[in-house]
């Protein structure tokens, strides 16, 4: 069983998908594929949905300057590093689409939604957190 937690970066399949932003030598496309296929869906898979999540967190990243790493942690996470080491990208014009994704993660054809309702102790942290994202996103 992997991961699994409320937290941006509990689940394995978050961290996972970060890594694949990571590797790719077009972060962007592999971005804004992930909130295409999300907003284009009729049902949002659990995986897609987390990738949803960190494509969100990138774009808030860059656009807002919001901190994800731990201020215990010795390292940072790579996304907090990302706009240092890729000046040249720009997210604004992703900014809208990671906000309607975001959206389709709290509607009912949401397998990460349905999921995380089934928990009733942990739903309102894990629904706070992707609420916060998009009211971080469209301000």
């Amino acid at each position: 069983m992997g991961a699994w937690g409320h937290g941006y970066f509990d689940d394995d399949a978050a961290l996972d998908f970060m890594a694949e932003i990571e590797a790719s030598d077009y972060p962007k496309e592999i971005i804004k594929e992930a909130l295409e296929m999300a907003i284009e869906t009729d049902y949002l898979e659990a995986d897609e949905g987390n990738a949803v999540i960190i494509s969100a967190i990138y774009i808030d990243k860059q656009i807002n300057g919001t901190k994800f790493s731990d201020e215990d942690s010795d390292e940072p996470l790579d996304v907090d590093t990302f706009p240092e080491r890729h000046p040249y990208i720009d997210f604004s014009d992703l900014q809208n689409d990671a906000v309607l994704a975001l959206k389709r993660l709290l509607d009912n054809n949401s397998e990460l939604n349905e999921l995380w309702k089934e928990n009733e102790e942990d739903y309102p942290a894990w629904q706070q957190g992707i609420v916060g994202l998009i009211k971080r996103l469209q301000e």
